[in-house]
């Protein structure tokens, strides 16, 4: 069985690679994933809706370094907030699009640290759903 501990799992997660085995990259291109893992067949997309979860973690992660931003600036440097808002806001829309594929690669290694997928085979998966 491979490796699982946190630290390789973050590792793996952050160089955008398979979870489980770190041999496959996760993304053809900026938005789109593979459907599979190449080297352990590890299904990326249990089900639909499945990466709903990374979504979370992008919006906290955009909303943690925006509202940190602002307060550094606004109250340690003392930048008037009207000249914060235009950065700020163009910081949310262009954040989230960056940040998309570590939040999901983030949140399959969770997935993979917290429910192992070896003891669960997609067969048995897709048929517990029927």
């Amino acid at each position: 069985m491979p490796e699982r501990s946190a630290s390789t799992l973050l590792s793996r997660a952050l160089h955008l690679r398979c979870p489980r085995c770190g041999e496959d990259r996760l993304f053809i291109g900026w938005f789109r994933m593979h459907e599979r893992c190449s080297g352990c067949q590890l299904k990326y997309e249990r089900s639909p809706g499945y990466f709903l979860g990374s979504t979370y973690i992008n919006y906290g992660l955009t909303s943690l370094t925006m509202s940190a931003a602002y307060l550094i600036l606004h109250f340690g440097y003392k930048v008037p907030k009207e000249w914060l808002a235009p950065p700020l806001a163009a910081y949310c829309v262009l954040w989230p699009l960056f940040w998309f594929r570590y939040a999901r690669s983030l949140f399959l290694a969770f997935d993979c640290y917290f429910d192992d997928p070896d003891l669960n085979s997609d067969e048995e998966s897709s048929d517990s759903e029927i």
